[in-house]
């Protein structure tokens, strides 16, 4: 019986030690932890840094349990943690750079987070970084960004320069391009050329040369925009610098482009059929428009508004298309469009505008040069001529038919003091001795006349005129002719003139009118 009593006082201390250390185990399991961190950006999450710099960003800590580390990735990797005195409520991050490589507009991306002396974490923040590579100064009351010049200008192979959507930018000297380099401008973008303040400054100008990787690529609401600083400061005025010139480029490609106050527009040499030139405008340059050389090229939808020369000057060996091309004269004693040396050319869906009629000043609004020249024009427009709407300034030129080596066809010609020069006459029929028209070969727009071209009477389209290019209807060519069916580089354009009507009127939300406005 002694023995029963002292098992079961041991059992009983046993049972009561064991109630103990499970009321305290209980205990610690419910004790509360402190209410989880939390992290926040103090200002913009997304930011502009300079590659090569440190960045810093201000933090706000909440952590009522205490901080313990602040913890640092990106792209979902860690970077590193750093300890953080317990109580503080804010921290500022500023030991990362932007990598000396970074790519103008390249995105670094972070993400932090807080950890408090529970070991609990909080919910990561996000924090990008858009790389530039130049400085910003400020122009005419607008940011921009100062490119920095290479030595002696040269853009060196193996070099990409490159202009970012939201960023405009500011070139102060002429660049130049060499082989196995790239240059590209996202949409949107406007590029302010410096005008010279000293004599013996050079004009700036961008030149890009046989293989150099270009793309300059806007869209019909937010085209590229090459124009000088002027505009900015007031008073921008035609050759305020020089141009933008390809030469012997393959694969380029430049879409929705505007040149403003240039002395040449663009200058393109030696380009052949790789590349791909359309959308663009020369707008009020001093000399040439758009000046082509040698080489294959085809362009389409192309506008030359009032340039102090030539509008578009087509020469040396150059034998390409052209396709909805669009010229607006004005008062100089340049021919408007120049085909010139042994340049033979393949057009179509023309609309080429003389300085009008009542001009103090013009000239041949459409001139071939050579007897060395050869041309096949088709479904085009040419009017208010205050001289010659057409002259051939070797004198007679070799015409036959549709199929020969020179052809006008399709086309309107009206509103122009002396219409047709040397046997261009040739081209619009033949008449009775009443001025009937007899014969008309080439389907062109003359509806009576006579041998001398002055007595010709040619229809006209209603709303075409010397600051207009849209036509009140659509024109279609004569026998609905589609300048497709002859060459396989056209699209498919059965009506007359550069643009079908206001309905179909590709310059819109991109073109500068004559006053400065955008269509």
């Amino acid at each position: 019986m002694e023995k029963f009593f002292l098992l079961f006082k041991n059992m009983t201390l046993f049972l009561g030690i064991f109630s103990l250390v499970l009321f305290s185990s209980c205990g610690d399991d419910d004790k509360e932890l402190p209410v989880a961190p939390t992290i926040s950006i103090d200002g913009a999450t997304t930011i502009i840094s300079k590659s090569g710099e440190n960045f810093s960003v201000d933090l706000t800590l909440n952590a009522p349990g205490g901080n313990k580390e602040l913890v640092v990735s990106t792209n979902g990797g860690l970077l590193e943690t750093v300890t953080l005195d317990a109580d503080i409520t804010s921290f500022t991050y500023n030991t990362q750079q932007v990598p000396s490589d970074a790519e103008e507009g390249e995105e670094f991306e972070f993400q932090f987070s807080l950890t408090d002396l529970a070991n609990q974490e909080s919910p990561e923040v996000d924090f990008i970084i858009n790389a530039a590579l130049y400085d910003q100064v400020v122009i005419g009351g607008e940011s921009l960004y100062n490119v920095t010049i290479p030595a002696d200008g040269i853009v060196t192979g193996g070099t990409s320069v490159k202009f970012i959507t939201g960023r405009n930018y500011y070139i102060t000297e002429p660049l130049s391009f060499e082989s196995g380099s790239s240059f590209t401008i996202e949409e949107g973008v406007a590029v302010y050329m410096e005008k010279p303040t000293e004599e013996n400054e050079l004009d700036v100008e961008i030149n890009l040369n046989s293989g150099t990787v270009v793309s300059i690529t806007g869209t019909n609401t937010a085209p590229v925009v090459m124009t000088p600083s002027t505009v900015l400061t007031g008073d921008p005025q035609p050759g305020d610098w020089n141009r933008l010139d390809l030469d012997g480029t393959t694969n380029a490609v430049v879409r929705y482009l505007r040149t403003e106050y240039a002395s040449e527009g663009m200058r393109m040499d030696d380009l052949n059929n790789t590349n791909t030139i359309e959308y663009v405008q020369t707008y009020l340059s001093k000399d040439e428009g758009v000046y082509i050389t040698d080489g294959d090229l085809n362009v389409k939808y192309i506008i030359n508004t009032r340039s102090g020369d030539t509008g578009f000057r087509l020469g040396d060996n150059y034998q390409g298309t052209l396709q909805f091309i669009i010229n607006h004269g004005s008062e100089h004693g340049e021919t408007d469009f120049h085909v010139r040396e042994t340049a033979g050319i393949v057009a179509a869906n023309m609309t080429l505008i003389g300085a009008g009629q009542e001009a103090a000043e013009g000239d041949d609004v459409l001139e071939i040069d050579a007897i060395n020249n050869t041309f096949k024009i088709y479904n085009t427009i040419v009017t208010e001529a205050l001289d010659e709407d057409l002259k051939f300034d070797a004198g007679d030129m070799d015409i036959t038919d549709l199929s020969g080596t020179n052809v006008l066809a399709y086309s309107y010609f009206f509103n122009n003091n002396d219409p047709l020069k040397d046997n261009a006459v040739d081209f619009f029929g033949t008449f009775d001795e009443t001025g009937a028209l007899l014969t008309n070969p080439f389907f062109n727009n003359a509806l009576s006349g006579g041998p001398d071209p002055k007595n010709i009477v040619f229809e006209v389209i209603d709303g075409i005129g010397v600051n207009d290019f849209i036509p009140d209807a659509e024109q279609p060519a004569k026998e609905n002719f589609d300048p497709a069916t002859v060459n396989d580089i056209f699209v498919s354009a059965p009506f007359v003139g550069a643009v079908r009507d206001a309905a179909n009127d590709w310059t819109v939300g991109w073109v500068k009118n004559i006053d400065g406005t955008i269509r």
